[in-house]
């Protein structure tokens, strides 16, 4: 798995949405879910990052589900 962009994860998440709608989108649902927050800062994830390592991106989708489900 190579690393993915936030705004190419938002927008699978939230494809009936514009780029910018999706990533805000995203971004609340990662706020509003502290476990998920705490798993990411332990793999070093800051705010307003770009780009998703790998094991960032599986931490996000184990949380909050794979994109389209």
């Amino acid at each position: 798995m190579n690393a993915i962009y936030m705004s190419e994860l938002a927008q699978q998440y939230f494809p009936n949405s514009t780029p910018r709608s999706a990533s805000s989108q995203l971004h609340r649902w990662i706020v509003l879910n502290p476990e998920l927050i705490s798993k990411l800062e332990e793999l070093h994830f800051v705010p307003r990052q770009r780009a998703l390592t790998p094991l960032q991106h599986e931490a996000i989708v184990l949380y909050l589900g794979e994109p389209g489900e």
